[in-house]
């Protein structure tokens, strides 16, 4: 069995808000971060959910704002072993690159969801 990156916190990207990262349906949503992006299902509505990823917890919010306007960064354990799953599942993640971000090297790709959403994934070197 593959190796799975552990996801150890997620923190907005400009005005966006985690809580509710903006969708047009809940039901493909949910669809597409349980079965793709492998976080569980914590509650439901119409208009609503929130999902965690180990130590990560996300809301989506059919909410008026543009998903292609929300981007959002997940701090996760093992950033090679999350690109091979998400490659795995057909996702097209950027290159992986090394930046440096409030004095510290991390290595990050990006990605975006289907419906618009765009995400960072990164892993802090010590």
């Amino acid at each position: 069995m593959a190796k799975r990156s552990e996801f150890r916190g997620v923190y907005p990207i400009g005005d966006t808000d985690t809580n509710e990262l903006p969708i047009r349906k809940v039901g493909p949503a949910v669809a597409y971060y349980t079965r793709i992006l492998g976080f569980s299902l914590l509650s439901k509505s119409d208009d609503r959910a929130l999902l965690a990823r180990d130590q990560a917890r996300i809301g989506l919010a059919v909410n008026g704002r543009d998903p292609e306007q929300a981007s959002c960064y997940f701090e996760v354990s093992d950033i090679e072993a999350l690109r091979t799953e998400l490659l795995a599942l057909g996702i097209e993640p950027s290159e992986l690159r090394e930046e440096q971000c409030g004095g510290k090297r991390q290595r990050i790709f990006f990605a975006q969801e289907p419906f618009g959403v765009c995400f960072c994934f990164g892993q802090t070197l010590s």
